[in-house]
């Protein structure tokens, strides 16, 4: 535990020194209501070179102005710093989940909680017109009364190396990835890929269209298509869902007849038994993240995320008739200084299945999973 207080010491330490590019961006615009427009373009640079999700933004603003002034396109290219230039960043999130969980037939609550560390080190190589991001991640988990939460099914920890490629401009986004788990003595790989392309604009706001795709050496599977809506805007109201159809994989148990000949008699006998295997479902899907930026820099943020499923070539007839419907929805506060992020938030998620009577034995009709968090994210 050590290590990681006087990881977060550091991080807090640190954020006591520099500018954001938030910050940045107000004293640019002060400049320019004042009518200094070459002091507004010298902050608009200023701002444009620290790290934060407005760069592309900036960088449009700074190519106007230039314009304006009567500089080249080339010329301002270099002397804003986006021709072939490199940037290295270190982000990473340190965070405690509080964890309470409720299923069918349970007659107490399951407490538990996880403590998580994420350190991602990156590369940027931006151009004027595409921005390439390679890069790596350690993360761990270290789950506290993990002996006694049955939903947790792993490791009291366990850990993640990763890489990762994102290429983003000119209205499209492209990311993929893979992913090293360790659980104590299991072992398992995930690739991940998403590729998002707009397809028109309008103010401050893109509609485009989405595809994702997951899959886990060890069984768990995912891939999904939808439609995507976005508003970005500085200060204010901010907005992204997305609604579409997912097909998911995971683990599952179901009814097999066993039938065999008696050796003495002759007679033909079954025997049902319970099996296990990996089910497909496929069904609508709907996320959605509300997000109001205050001029303090404090964020409120609202998700919810719902799915509702049926099984894809099911192995018998009753099992055909289960109907899967999962749901996600959450608040977070969070105050933005420097680059770090602190951040207070609750999240509940649900899953309920509709089972005939056959299987209610083996599955849970309801299950809730109630997560506190409470944590720091920072890009230095």
């Amino acid at each position: 535990m050590k290590p990681l207080f006087c990881l977060v010491l550091f991080v807090f330490a640190t954020a006591l020194f520099a500018e954001t590019q938030e910050e940045a961006y107000y004293r640019a615009m002060k400049y320019e209501e004042s009518g200094d427009i070459e002091a507004a373009l010298q902050a608009f640079e200023e701002a444009a070179a620290l790290p934060g999700e407005y760069t592309e933004e900036l960088q449009g603003i700074i190519r106007d102005y230039k314009a304006a002034l009567g500089k080249s396109k080339d010329e301002s290219a270099d002397s804003i710093g986006f021709e072939n230039s490199w940037e290295f960043h270190v982000a990473g999130e340190l965070s405690f989940y509080g964890l309470r969980y409720k299923a069918t037939g349970m007659d107490e609550s399951e407490i538990g909680g996880d403590l998580f560390l994420n350190v991602n080190p990156y590369v940027d190589y931006l151009t004027e017109s595409w921005s390439h991001t390679f890069a790596a991640s350690v993360q761990g988990d270290y789950f506290l009364n993990n002996d006694k939460m049955t939903m947790l099914d792993t490791n009291d920890w366990n850990l993640v190396l990763g890489l990762e490629y994102t290429l983003f401009g000119r209205g499209l986004l492209f990311d993929v990835g893979y992913d090293f788990n360790i659980e104590g003595e299991t072992l398992s790989s995930d690739f991940f890929g998403f590729v998002e392309k707009d397809l028109f604009r309008f103010e401050k706001q893109r509609v485009g269209l989405v595809g994702w795709a997951y899959y886990q050496t060890s069984g768990p599977m995912s891939f999904a298509l939808y439609g995507a809506w976005h508003r970005n805007v500085n200060e204010g109201l901010n907005g992204t869902v997305y609604l579409g159809a997912k097909v998911d994989g995971d683990s599952i148990y179901f009814w097999k007849d066993l039938v065999y000949i008696d050796s003495i008699s002759g007679d033909t006998a079954t025997e049902r038994i319970i099996q296990d295997g990996t089910g497909k479902w496929f069904g609508p899907l709907f996320r959605s993240r509300l997000s109001y930026k205050f001029k303090n820099r404090i964020t409120l943020e609202a998700k919810m995320n719902l799915f509702y499923g049926f099984p894809l070539d099911p192995p018998d007839a009753e099992y055909g008739k289960i109907r899967k419907i999962t749901g996600l929805w959450g608040l977070t506060f969070s105050w933005k200084y420097w680059k770090m992020n602190y951040y207070l938030g609750l999240e509940h998620s649900y899953k309920h299945y509709d089972l005939p009577e056959l299987y209610r034995k083996f599955y849970d009709e309801v299950s809730r999973v109630t997560k506190l968090k409470l944590g720091v994210k920072w890009d230095i």
